[in-house]
């Protein structure tokens, strides 16, 4: 039951490949962690997907500095309070920079390093203040108007900001001091323009306006006034925080029909989809202290613990464990938010830490829902013989192969090719040893790992097993069709 509720999780989107030059990063917010927001970073080119944070903070409008070394964004604390944060773009060192009890958002980042936000509700007042990146030196910016989704210039004290000052929601320019200010745009009366974004280059911007009170489109006008053009034209579409690409040659945004990140080409005006999803290779130490819950779901039955412990997952089953449900066993395992169907490749070592002889235990890889697994056993029935290793597929006929072993550790390999799935053990300092050749093994392929016992084999014993350093070699992830996307920032290097 369980494991058919995973499947059904797993509505699939496949992305198109991203029109973006190979340099820069994108950083993002998604709900991809069981729903809860955190923030990732994948590269242009649409490999390299990771998680940036984990923590109980709900993320928004995250903003490269201009090094690229950090990022800032707002995020509501479990309080419901908005505050401007930073992180390292490693993913350490997270800093609270605002605390105050009004709305604090949309931060960016100066030319010298300092940051400007927004405070107050969202339908203002509102007003654009300037701090140092510790947080300290907080001051309003004495801009004209109420002001919202301000950007400073990549070069010089310039900033760009969308105020009603004057009637309907315009663009201004003006100096970090409010010297020198002047229009930009003349926003259309039914919205306005906002979300002014400068491109590398700084001579040019980018920008949203609504002429209709529902609907976005991405404009772009000269840093002088010049040259404004209609890029995107999408009557049932609303486009949301555009960021240039590095190259200036494409804008990226979000689409607020279904939360998925696009890219437009200034050249043609053609829109691809940006990969944001995990790819091959894909490699998990499980270093994090928790579970990355948009790369892996969990199985946890009563009377055993599956979790992160010193950089490996651990997965461990009581004495005193009563096996129940659909398979009448208890299982504590981790498998893949994602799916493959098709070829694929992944490994993961392993280590018996608990593992009485004869105590009826399976510890190892699987491919769920495909029917296939390698695993290293102990039988309840044959303690002498019965330490093996065994790999399945469930095909038609059914294939399964067996190999006697002392072994305590080493790793595991499944890998299937035009159908026919091999699996692969290796003892320690050893090559790998493959155990099954079986043909007919297609199927959506959910990878996994994980320690379980059957009632039937059960000997009532304690019994632990470590994961580490799992590799997805090869192979084409598909990823649920519930994941949101929220804000891309794209770095300029």
């Amino acid at each position: 039951m369980k494991r058919a509720c995973l499947l059904g999780a797993l509505a699939l989107l496949v992305a198109a490949p991203p029109a973006l030059g190979a340099t820069g990063k994108i950083v993002f917010a998604s709900n991809r962690a069981d729903g809860n927001r955190e923030l990732y970073i994948v590269n242009a080119d649409g490999s390299g997907e990771h998680r940036l944070t984990f923590n109980d903070l709900f993320e928004r409008t995250p903003a490269w500095s201009p090094d690229s070394s950090r990022i800032a964004f707002a995020a509501a604390a479990p309080d419901g309070n908005w505050d401007i944060y930073t992180v390292n773009a490693s993913g350490g060192d997270l800093r609270r920079l605002t605390t105050d009890a009004g709305r604090d958002d949309n931060p960016r980042w100066t030319a010298d390093g300092r940051l400007v936000w927004q405070r107050g509700p969202s339908n203002c007042p509102c007003q654009e203040w300037l701090m140092n990146a510790d947080g300290s030196g907080a001051s309003r910016l004495p801009l004209l108007g109420n002001v919202i989704t301000a950007d400073p210039a990549p070069r010089g004290q310039k900033i760009a900001y969308a105020t009603d000052f004057g009637g309907s929601w315009s663009l201004h320019i003006a100096q970090l001091s409010g010297k020198g200010d002047a229009q930009l745009t003349t926003g259309p009366a039914a919205f306005g323009d906002f979300n002014p974004r400068w491109a590398p280059s700084g001579n040019s911007l980018s920008f949203l306006r609504d002429n209709t009170g529902y609907n976005n489109d991405v404009y772009v006008v000269g840093a002088n006034g010049q040259g404004l053009r209609q890029v995107t034209n999408t009557p049932g579409d609303n486009e949301f925080w555009q960021s240039w690409s590095a190259d200036g040659q494409s804008i990226v945004y979000m689409s607020g029909n279904d939360a998925r990140i696009r890219s437009v080409s200034l050249a043609d005006g053609s829109v691809s989809d940006v990969n944001t999803s995990p790819t091959a290779p894909l490699v998990e130490s499980f270093d994090e202290g928790t579970r990355d819950a948009s790369l892996w779901h969990q199985i946890a039955d009563p009377g055993g613990t599956i979790g992160e412990q010193d950089g490996r997952l651990v997965a461990s089953i009581s004495g005193s464990a009563v096996p129940g449900g659909q398979y009448n066993q208890v299982d504590e395992h981790w498998g893949s938010q994602c799916s493959l169907n098709g070829d694929f490749d992944y490994q993961v070592d392993y280590a018996l830490l608990t593992w009485p002889v004869g105590s009826g235990f399976f510890t190892g890889l699987d491919a769920f829902f495909a029917g296939g697994t390698i695993q290293r056993t102990s039988s309840a029935f044959d303690p002498t013989a019965g330490e093996q290793y065994q790999a399945w597929a469930n095909t038609n006929p059914f294939q399964n192969s067996t190999s006697n072993t002392t072994d305590v550790s080493g790793s595991f390999r499944l890998v299937r090719t035009n159908g026919t799935l091999g699996a692969f053990f290796r003892s320690p300092g050893g090559a790998w040893t493959q155990i099954l050749n079986a043909p007919g093994a297609g199927g959506v392929t959910v990878y996994g790992m994980g320690l379980s016992v059957t009632a039937a084999g059960f000997a009532h014993l304690d019994g632990t097993v470590a994961y580490d350093n799992f590799r997805l070699n090869s192979g084409v992830l598909t990823c649920p069709s519930w994941w949101q996307d929220y804000a891309p920032d794209v770095s300029r290097s």
